[in-house]
Parts: structure tokens; sequence; C-alpha cells
């Protein structure tokens, strides 16, 4: 559960992603409110203690601090709160553009500090943008000089207001906003010599009183806004908050004993191609839209616009991929889409796409890296829009990822010869947490670069360390000859057989051989859990006397055995590992396949075939 400290712009924002992504929280503020927002809302001063007490009572793992910059004291209680929780903090602050350096502009360090200045001041008629509660605050200026007070038109502001004693002529009731000609008008009417105003940011409008500063060539005077406490994580827009919550669902908002499902990379191109044609038909971005899988489901994006003229639109949507390791996930995924006179659609490569250079994938070399089914949803979901909105028109398709050249150097992209970014995959649209089906996806694109490369020899180990012992073993071989398969050691067997590999070599090291040799094709934990039992039958095979074979029948872990049986005086034993291995594997592949398996132990390494 999250708690969220709302009242302003950005709690708004918070609540709506949160809406959005199906999150549960807690939103309050300081005043009751009503609003249509999903989460629970509650109101009221909360003090420290009544924090965590709240918070240990309903399960909070996270507060979201997203409110006014000027609420110091509820930003320390935050602070004090979590800290004797010891769960983290998020701030969504609000974004600020640089205004230190106009000319017209000024800015003091507290109200202390610009009172000073303007009781020393000639100025007599002042119309302050800083908010009712800052009406105490100023009361020795509005006593001695005409202030006028812009403040919100809500009944609690009126009250507010009136309790302070100020006359309701200095009064002016009156939402704020970024018209310019309505603020410029409210200040020449007020005959207004000097602006007031809090450091409020782009959310508070603060370009549109630079703007009417500028224009009346009158002074505006800024309080700065507060140094905040040391949170856990900050972010300045609804992109990065989102991109935040996606990452953080991965850790502390992770639901126990349940892993959620994500959405693949071509669903995103998916719903930003969508996004970009509804701008270019329409004028405008929508604020969300909605993707059909393959299998019939439907599910929504946020999206964000990046531009749009009178031919092409871009925009992007964030990766959510669920509780899948996936180096996207929470990551940038967008889409420019241009109308063109040539019929049909054309695929291109944007930023950190990568491009096929190797033969064997399902996409042909010399093409970006768009798998067959993304280009089936975007082509089946740009020809419904356009006999929809019936536009007769071509379109270029150009995925791009801004940072996809960097996180391909984690993927397995190199190797099978896809350059310069990810690839845009995707069969169902949907990814499952941990799925072989995907793993195995992967190992079969691998075998099928590695097999139309001309490469007839393999060397498939569990991961990357088996694979830097191995290398000077193999060193005549190519990088797409070095598969890893994790725990999938008979899948990827029948795969490299199906490919019509002819040469396998299979690495493990002590752990998953131990497993592999009592049979277990898959040799995850969750599957299979070590057995002390049978390498204590194979010692007691190999003539071991009775108290080594008791030692070894009580082992916890593979590797503990090496204490007891040091490697190079016991070479046939760990032969004997490697020998069923090899046996409990070459039942799967026909007579013309020469297979060996090779057992990597301290130092050095057993060969069986």
């Amino acid at each position: 559960m999250i708690l969220v400290f709302g009242g302003t712009t950005e709690g708004k924002k918070t609540a709506e992603i949160l809406d959005f992504i199906e999150e549960p929280y807690y939103y309050s503020t300081k005043s009751k409110v009503e609003t249509a927002l999903k989460g629970k809302l509650i109101s009221g001063v909360m003090e420290p203690a009544e924090m965590i007490s709240f918070c240990r009572k309903n399960g909070v793992r996270l507060l979201i601090d997203a409110a006014h910059p000027f609420a110091v004291q509820l930003h320390k209680n935050i602070y004090e709160a979590a800290q004797q929780l010891e769960i983290p903090v998020l701030r969504y602050e609000r974004e600020y553009n640089e205004s230190q350096h106009l000319q017209n502009v000024t800015f003091f360090d507290s109200y202390e500090q610009l009172t000073a200045a303007l009781l020393k001041s000639n100025f007599q008629r002042i119309l302050s943008l800083t908010g009712v509660q800052t009406i105490p605050v100023l009361k020795n200026v509005w006593e001695s000089r005409t202030c006028f007070f812009r403040i919100l038109n809500t009944t609690l502001s009126r009250q507010k207001a009136a309790q302070s004693t100020i006359s309701t002529e200095w009064i002016i009731p009156m939402n704020p906003s970024d018209d310019v000609d309505e603020l410029l008008q409210l200040a020449k009417q007020k005959k207004a010599q000097i602006l007031l105003s809090k450091e409020s940011g782009v959310s508070g409008f603060m370009a549109s009183k630079i703007a009417v500063s500028e224009q009346l060539n009158i002074p505006l005077w800024i309080v700065k806004r507060p140094v905040l406490p040391n949170f856990n994580f900050s972010v300045h827009s609804e992109k990065q908050l989102l991109q935040q919550l996606y990452i953080l669902r991965k850790s502390i908002l992770r639901k126990d004993g349940e892993l959620r499902a994500g959405f693949t990379s071509g669903t995103c191109v998916t719903a930003a191609v969508k996004a970009c044609f509804i701008a270019l038909a329409e004028g405008a971005f929508p604020k969300s839209t909605e993707v059909s899988l393959p299998h019939g489901e439907q599910t929504r994006f946020w999206i964000f616009p990046e531009w749009i003229s009178e031919k092409s639109a871009a925009c992007t949507v964030i990766k959510n991929g669920g509780d899948d390791p996936d180096v996207t996930h929470g990551k940038e995924i967008g889409c420019e889409l241009k109308l063109t006179h040539q019929n049909g659609i054309r695929f291109l490569q944007g930023k950190g796409i990568g491009k096929v250079t190797l033969p064997g994938l399902q996409v042909a070399v010399g093409e970006p890296a768009i798998n067959p089914v993304p280009r089936k949803m975007i082509t089946e979901a740009l020809e419904t829009l356009a006999a929809e909105y019936e536009m007769d028109t071509g379109f270029e398709v150009k995925p791009f990822v801004p940072e996809g050249e960097a996180l391909a150097k984690q993927t397995f992209n190199p190797r099978v010869g896809v350059v310069g970014g990810i690839s845009i995959i995707g069969t169902s649209g949907k990814v499952k947490p941990y799925s072989n089906e995907a793993f195995l996806s992967t190992i079969k694109y691998q075998m099928s670069v590695a097999y139309n490369s001309g490469c007839e020899e393999v060397v498939l180990t569990s991961g990357k360390r088996s694979e830097n012992r191995l290398r000077s073993e193999f060193s005549y071989l190519p990088d797409t000859a070095f598969i890893h398969f994790g725990n999938l050691v008979g899948d990827s067997v029948k795969l490299a057989v199906q490919q019509g590999i002819t040469k396998i070599n299979l690495a493990l090291m002590l752990g998953k051989a131990v497993k592999l040799a009592e049979g277990n094709l898959d040799t995850h934990s969750k599957n299979v859990q070590f057995n002390p039992a049978f390498l204590a039958q194979i010692a007691s095979e190999c003539g071991y006397y009775d108290d080594i074979v008791s030692q070894i029948g009580k082992l916890q872990i593979a590797n503990a055995i090496f204490p007891i049986l040091p490697v190079t005086e016991n070479l046939l034993f760990y032969q004997e590992i490697a020998r069923k291995c090899y046996r409990v594997c070459h039942v799967l592949m026909p007579d013309y396949n020469v297979f060996r398996f090779v057992l990597l132990l301290e130092g050095t390494h057993v060969f069986a075939e």
C-alpha cells in the first residue's frame, strides 16, 4: 500500500497515475476534499507519530510526498516518520524554469526578508500571488501598503482570508492559470507596481508571472522554495513518476506470492503508433491508448507526446515488463509515425533499435530488428484506424528506444548479430514472469543464427561464468556458437538437434551436473533439489569406504564434497558423474550427432564423449 500526501497539481497527477496502473493507495490532504480518485481519501494534519501508526496499521510500504514545496513542516514530518518506519519516500517535485538571472526578477530566502525589503521600498500598490496562507505572514505589508491578494476561488480559501482580518476589498478570489492576458489585465486593473510570488515552478504558472512582469516592466519578487529533506527518490514529471513506480513494483511494492505479468516491446510500440495516428487525425495526442493483444486481451498505455506536425508525430510509453527480468522494464519505448503518398507500411530503424546483420532470425538481414508479431500488430492497428478515419495513406513506422543502444549490451543481441540497439519482440504481446517459453524463444533464435552463419558446432553453458571457463578450450569458435541455457538442459539440446547442429558441447558446474546426472533435464531449484544420497550412491559404486560415503550423504550443497574428495586425487569419481550426464543427454539426439559433456571443476574440467 502507498500513502500519498497530495492536495496539489502533483498530488492529483500522482493519483491519476496510480489509478491508471491500478496500484492501491491512500490520498492524504490537510483539508477534506471531494474528488473522483480511486484511492482512499483521508484528511487532517498528521504528526510523525500519527503517520507511523497509520502506516503500520495499513501496511504502507511507500510514502509519496507530492505536497506543496512550501509545506515545510509536512516534509519534515514525512521524513521523520519514514526514518522510523524504515520505508522509502518518493518526492514528486514540480519542475522549475531558470529565472534567477532575469532583469526584473529578485529572489528572497524568506518571507521575513521579503517583508523587510518591501517596507524599505517605495512600492505602494502590490499584487501578491503567494496564496491565502501568506496573508498573515505579510500582515506588516498590507497594514501599511495597498496589497491585493489573489487567492483560490474556494469556500475554504475565502474563509481563511476572512479569519486573517484583512479587508475583503484587498482579496481577489480567482483560480490561477497560465493565461498571461488574464493576469496582465488584473495587474493593470489594480495598478500594481510590483508582483509577489513564491517559487512555484511550472505547475504554479511561474512563466505567466514572469511574462507579465516583463510586459509591464515592473519587478517580480520571489520567495525561494525551501530546501527539502534528503528523500530516497525524486521525480519531476509524470513520465519519471510512472517509470519509478514500475521499478518499485519489482521490489518494495511487489505482491507477496504473486508475479505480475507485463507487456512486450512490440505491444509498447503498437500503443505509441496508435497514439501517433490519433494525433495526426485529430490534432492532439490522447491521454492513453488501448491495444488489442494477439489472444484477444486488451491493455492500455499512458501516452507521453514528443511532437506533432502535419504529416508526422512521435510519442513514447513506459515499458511495464512485470516481474520478469527485463532490461527494458521501466524504460521509454516510442515510435515516430509518418504519413506517406506510397501505399503500404514501411518499417524503419529508429534510435536505439537494432539492425539484423546475420541470417537465421525471423527478420531478413539489413532490416530493423522488429519481429513478425509486432509488425502484424502494428499493421492491423494502422489498417483498422485508417478505415475508421477514412484515410487513404501509406505509413512509415520508426520505433525508437532512447536508451536502446546501451540496453542492448545487456542482452544477447550482439551475439546473434543484432547491432545498434534492442529488438522489438513479442509473440503474444504479453510477458509472463520468468517464462520458460520466452527464454526458449531466445535460445532458438541463437541456434538459428549460429546454424545460418555456417556454425555446425555449439557450446551450451548455463551462463557467462561457465562460458568464460571454456573460452580457451573452444577458441576456434565464433561468439555465436556460445549459447546460455540457464537450467533448460533438455530443451536446449532438443533445439540444437532440431536446428541441424551436428556437434554439441554441453558444460555444467558440479551442482547442476549432479541434478542432471540423476536424470533431471531442468535443473532449476524450484523443480529439483540437490540430492546427497544420489551423490553418495555414486561414491559407493566407485568403491569408496563407508565413512566417506556417509559423509557425502550428509552434505547440504554439492560443492562441499571437494574437501572430502579433492579433484586431482579423485578424477575417476568426477568422470563417472560426467558419464552419467552424458548418458542422460545422449538419448535426446540421433546417432549422427557428435556430443561431448564437460564437467567444470575447481581448476580443471572433465570430459565425457
